[in-house]
């Protein structure tokens, strides 16, 4: 693998060097971390904090639900040298039940949350990616390389790139917040 990086790294040098003494123009390069950027991009805190807004009454419903669950059980415990065997039966069997949904419902629950978080992660990425492409094509870059060991600050585009994505937030914003006025209003 160490020696599969290091042929692709001369390849792409080699092929760096023939264009650029075919056009005489300098190349640019400029790297660029993905990760940092993919954690610390604003839309991934707002779309963590709708996530937490949509499913957060769920979740608090299903942990009720499991204590509603272990208080039958615990009165099931208490009671069932005096309760007939008619009603340690039917209280057994309705705990059973009770189980059995909430088990159903915390699967639906969880399958959910899966996939709105994968899909508010895609929504990032594909913010991400373009930003990238768009701080690339202002700053003039010829090639953004996006996994890398070391880079000096002068040739690490991170920093613009998330300053970009807040600009492009922050267009938003007023946006949103003039929806939700008119929404108020009517």
């Amino acid at each position: 693998m160490k020696y599969f990086v290091s042929a692709l790294c001369i390849a792409c040098f080699g092929l760096i060097d023939s264009v650029a003494s075919a056009d005489d123009s300098p190349i640019s390069i400029a790297v660029v971390n993905v990760a940092y950027l993919l954690k610390n991009a604003p839309e991934a805190e707002l779309a963590s904090q709708a996530l937490k807004a949509e499913f957060s009454p769920r979740e608090q419903a299903l942990q009720e639900r499991l204590e509603e669950i272990n208080t039958l059980e615990e009165a099931l415990d208490e009671n069932r040298s005096k309760w007939s065997e008619e009603e340690v039966r039917q209280a057994d069997r309705n705990i059973r039940s009770m189980k059995r949904e909430r088990t159903r419902t915390l699967e639906d629950f969880r399958e959910e949350l899966r996939f709105a978080r994968d899909t508010a992660l895609d929504d990032v990425q594909k913010s991400v990616f373009q930003a990238i492409e768009e701080v690339r094509k202002k700053q003039n870059i010829d090639i953004v390389i996006q996994e890398y060991v070391a880079a000096s600050q002068r040739v690490d585009m991170t920093l613009s790139v998330l300053e970009y994505l807040q600009q492009q937030l922050d267009k938003q914003q007023p946006e949103n917040s003039a929806d939700t006025q008119t929404e108020k209003v009517n």
